[in-house]
C-alpha cells in the first residue's frame, strides 16, 4: 500500500487518464448544449441545464487532478493498478479522512457548476 495516502492520494495514472478523459467529454457536451442554446435550438431559458454536463465536467476533473476517487472513498478502497499497481481495501481508521476529502471535492465540484451554470445564465440567457 505504498502509494495510497489517506484523505490525499487513492488513485493511480490509469485512473487518472480515465478520468479526465470523462472530464473532458463531460465539458464537451456542456459546451454542445450551450452552443445548442445560443443557436435557437433549445429556448435559452434552458441553458440552466448546463449545470448538470458541468458538474460532472468539474468533479473529474478534480479527481484527476488531485489523484483521488469520490466512489473509491465512499466505499473504502484504493486503485493503483493498470501499471503493475495495487488494488485494496482502505484501513478503517483512516476511512474518514477518505470521505472528508470525496465530500471537499464533491462540494467544489457543484460549487463551480453552480457559478459558471449562473454567470452563463446571466451572461447569455
Amino acid at each position: 500500500m505504498s502509494e495510497y495516502q489517506p484523505g490525499v492520494c487513492n488513485i493511480g495514472t490509469a485512473q487518472r487518464r480515465r478520468r479526465f478523459g470523462f472530464a473532458t467529454a463531460a465539458a464537451a457536451v456542456a459546451a454542445g448544449y450551450v452552443a445548442a442554446c445560443l443557436s435557437g435550438v433549445l429556448p435559452r431559458v434552458l441553458l440552466v441545464g448546463v449545470f448538470v454536463p458541468l458538474a460532472v465536467a468539474f468533479e473529474w476533473g478534480i479527481q484527476a487532478a488531485s489523484s483521488f476517487c469520490v466512489r473509491l472513498a465512499l466505499v473504502g478502497r484504493y486503485d493503483f493498478g493498470g501499471s503493475g499497481g495495487e488494488r485494496g481495501t482502505v484501513p478503517e481508521d483512516v476511512r474518514r479522512d477518505d470521505r472528508v476529502q470525496a465530500a471537499k471535492i464533491t462540494v467544489a465540484a457543484v460549487a463551480l457548476a453552480a457559478l459558471t451554470t449562473g454567470v452563463l445564465y446571466v451572461g447569455l440567457a
